[in-house]
């Protein structure tokens, strides 16, 4: 064998042929119900591309935690199912693990279950068959058998009646597939003695199950595989794939993990903070409608502890008032939390003076007793299981989990965001399962906006956009006291497995430049400015007919009763094609929509709100028989048959209703007063503006004279500015240009017709000035500047457009006119390619 290990020969090998002309089979695809990530289908082709041709039966999949692993048994279940595999036993070292896989590959009624419902392979319906051994496997069924290490080793070791044993094997070819196999190596790496003893002929008993027919196959799967030599040999020609941590992070599908330190021991502040934080996320999604209920989990060391904990925050709770949230945000430095800052500036706004009253209110009322759950009773386990599996589901209500370490491995949650460390330990061992705990919890929430396209749900959207609130929730916060032993170690247990913190963010204060003092008090200033307003968020909108006509499912099916017999013949069946013509709904009378209204609930004050109508039968008349359908020529309109059609019809009107309301609506520029004054924003540590040798006091043009920039393009426009501002006094008596750091005030949102409708965009730079020639104390000129890197100039190429359509369009600002310009994008000079912007610059300040 080669030094190189069996993953980078394999990857060597796909950089020769590529991945891109491989599928995955439909037969994979079509049976799993939930899709595929780029990674996974990945990781799918090495194994489809190399099955026949790696002699070793012996797979590991080496995937982060929380990359979907599961999903990716569920794909080779299937695919060995087409291979003839018929029997499949899965264990793992935890019973909680077992019970929560049997209900992803077993539990058609769970929200996390695999596969479609029917599974089709072969043009049959396949079921999956929970067996408890192999005499009730049945031919044509996925039969699972699921276990633990424990349980397997104990069976195998220790043969009884009527249980798996080796004698079972020999005759049939089976499947194992081991989760967490980080286990398995107890035979293979150095061990102390109490791992001897514990753990002492499992990696043996596996093996010699596997072994026990010769097209046996095994298919590993772990996020870890120990660091020991012994043991790196071993999987040296049987990792088929790698993804770990570290690059799932990377690659956007984890939350941002970021670090509550306090100062104060008191368990209440790390209490306040935990609930206040998962408060302010659950009122952002609402917000946006975005259906979520976090989770905080408070982390003892000791179930007695744990016990006393919640006590200790059940009478935390009983006690808060107005007081305690208001001495707690005073106390709290916002220039060293920003989470802490915006949800303080989110409650107020929100909640306006009787914010500190609503706090409290909600607080009480969703993290009380009913809504906490404690892992450590034993005698509720099975029930708690169950509650923990579902804790993103609808109907589960729990809020708070109190727990030890029961949740460090197999535990699937996407909805915790906050982890509260009640705890002083700071040994490595510690510090170990709190980074495992953490990995856990940073796994995405998945969520959609209007502005991202449907494959990014799975990953973090605002990496480029920090400053949009909802980047707040792709955040997981760690609370914790500020202790430097344990904060140490914890780093180097992240960064052991693939994790890190995020870099504090530093506030800047932003002041205006008095340089520029005389210019913003003796003059009006205005800036131009558009809304995305979601409509049902409009007191009125009106829903048109060419709307409903896009979006209606327009091909009415053939509604008929009777049975036909007929000898089946075995050939495949075509689609029916047989619809007519386009045609009115008048051949139905009215009569049956009226029916069908009142069978579906659908009243005239719902209808009344998007359409300008009297009347349900002025709806019916005058909107929807003037929508063309298609019908099938064989269809009988009968009495039956035409309250069917009337009630598919309305249907399809209400799920399409409640869609438009979903959409946005941008409204037009209006101009409003410009009132910057003192600003606080938040920069990531890592970007050093000293870093970028540029004197902010050089730009006496520059709206804050203490500068705030991201790159080198920046600071490439800010000279290409000061290289050519006796051309801007030529034409201009007084001006001056904001950088914008995410400011509401200037951000647009593109109002034409097409994809990119009602995305947003912060330009990075606006103009304000007036002309030599005006007298006003007015500017009256608005225009926008956007440095673009080189890389971005195509798939941004839609801000550029749009800013083109607002060239030169005026709006009432009081008695005057405000006039917006923009410019072509600004690129860096390497590029070559800034000549557009550089005419253009010329063209707009020259003297005429």
């Amino acid at each position: 064998m080669s030094d190189k290990k069996l993953y980078e020969k394999l990857t060597e090998e796909f950089g020769k042929r590529g991945l891109k002309d491989l599928k995955i089979p439909a037969y994979i695809k079509e049976n799993l119900s939930k899709e595929l990530r780029i990674y996974q289908e990945e990781a799918l082709k090495y194994y489809l591309a190399n099955f026949e041709s790696i002699k070793e039966r012996h797979l590991m999949f080496n995937m982060a935690t929380g990359s979907g692993k599961t999903l990716m048994m569920a794909a080779l279940i299937l695919d060995c199912y087409k291979r003839g595999y018929r029997d499949f036993i899965f264990f793992v070292d935890k019973t909680t693990i077992v019970e929560k896989t049997k209900a992803n590959f077993a539990d058609k009624t769970s929200s996390k279950y695999l596969f479609k419902n029917p599974i089709v392979v072969n043009s049959s319906h396949v079921e999956i068959n929970v067996i408890h051994n192999l005499f009730e496997s049945k031919e044509g069924c996925i039969n699972l058998y699921f276990t633990t290490i424990q349980s397997l080793f104990s069976l195998l070791k220790y043969e009884r009646e009527n249980a798996l044993s080796f004698e079972d094997f020999k005759d049939r070819k089976l499947v194992f597939l081991a989760d967490e196999a980080h286990h398995l190596n107890a035979d293979t790496k150095k061990q102390n003695k109490e791992e001897q003893e514990k753990k002492e002929g499992w990696e043996a008993i596996t093996k010699r199950a596997f072994e026990s027919h010769k097209e046996n196959l095994m298919f590993e799967f772990s996020a870890t595989i120990p660091r020991d030599d012994n043991v790196l040999k071993k999987y040296r020609d049987k990792i088929i794939y790698e993804y770990n941590l570290a690059k799932f992070c990377k690659d956007g599908y984890s939350k941002r993990i970021f670090v509550m330190k306090y100062e104060n021991k008191s368990l209440q502040d790390r209490f306040l903070g935990g609930i206040l934080l998962s408060l302010y996320r659950e009122l952002l999604a609402q917000k946006y409608q975005i259906a979520l209920k976090p989770v905080i989990l408070f982390k003892s060391e000791a179930i007695k502890t744990s016990e006393a904990n919640q006590e200790v925050f059940l009478e935390f709770l009983d006690n808060l008032d107005i007081r305690m949230i208001d001495n707690f945000y005073k106390s709290t430095d916002s220039r060293e939390s920003e989470l802490f800052a915006k949800s303080l500036e989110f409650f107020q706004k929100e909640f306006k003076e009787a914010y500190l009253e609503n706090i409290v209110n909600y607080l009480k009322n969703n993290f009380k007793q009913t809504y906490i759950l404690n892992t450590n009773d034993e005698k509720e386990l099975e029930k708690n299981q169950i509650l923990l599996n579902s804790l993103e589901d609808s109907h589960n209500q729990v809020r708070v989990i109190f727990t030890v370490d029961k949740l460090n491995e197999g535990w699937d949650v996407l909805n915790l965001f906050d982890i509260v460390r009640l705890g002083n330990k700071t040994s490595g061992a510690v510090t170990t399962k709190e980074a495992q705990l953490i990995g856990r919890g940073a796994r995405y929430y998945p969520f959609k906006t209007n502005e991202f396209a449907p494959d990014l749900t799975y990953k973090r959207k605002f990496d480029n956009d920090l400053d949009n609130e909802l980047s707040m929730l792709e955040r997981l916060s760690y609370h914790t006291l500020n202790e430097v032993e344990f904060i140490k170690n914890l780093n180097k247990s992240m960064r052991d497995q693939g994790l890190s913190f995020e870099n504090k963010k530093r506030c800047i204060n932003l002041t205006p430049n008095k340089k520029l003092e005389h210019i913003i008090k003796d003059n009006k200033i205005y800036y131009a400015k558009n809304k995305r307003i979601k409509k049902q968020d409009l007191k009125h909108f009106e829903i048109t007919k060419e709307e409903m006509k896009q979006k209606i499912k327009r091909n009415i099916p053939l509604f008929a009763k009777g049975i036909k017999e007929s000898e089946e013949q075995f050939k495949e069946i075509k689609e029916e094609r047989n619809f007519q013509e386009l045609a009115k709904l008048n051949r139905i009378p009215t009569k049956f929509f009226l029916k069908a209204m009142n069978m579906l609930g659908l009243g005239f004050k719902e209808i009344n709100e998007n359409f300008n109508v009297k009347s349900k039968n002025e709806f019916i008349e005058n909107y929807l028989k003037n929508i063309d359908f298609s019908f099938s020529k064989k269809q009988v309109f009968n009495t039956e048959n035409n309250l069917e059609i009337a009630k598919f019809i309305l249907e399809n009107f209400k799920k399409i209703k409640e869609e438009i309301k979903q959409e946005y609506e941008v409204t037009e520029f209006k101009a409003y007063r410009l009132n910057l004054g003192e600003r606080v924003i938040f920069k990531s540590e890592e970007k050093d503006v000293t870093n970028l040798n540029l004197d902010s006091d050089n730009f006496e043009w520059l709206y804050y004279h203490n500068l705030s920039h991201d790159s080198g393009l920046e600071k490439e426009f800010l000279n290409f500015i000061e290289g050519n501002k006796e051309k801007i006094n030529a034409v201009f008596s007084q001006w001056f240009i904001v950088r914008n750091d995410g400011f509401e005030e200037f951000k647009l949102f593109d109002n034409r017709e097409g994809s990119t409708y009602g995305q947003g965009f912060e330009p990075d730079f606006i103009f304000f000035g007036k002309k030599k020639n005006e007298n006003d104390k007015f500017l009256s000129i608005e225009c926008f500047f956007e440095a673009k890197g080189g890389h971005l100039t195509t798939q941004d190429a839609w801000k550029e457009e749009f800013l083109q359509t607002i060239q030169n369009k005026k709006m009432q600002a009081e008695d005057k006119k405000l006039t917006l310009y923009s410019l072509p994008f600004f690129i860096e000079k390497k590029v070559g390619k800034n000549q557009k912007f550089i005419d253009a610059f010329n063209d707009f300040f020259r003297e005429k």
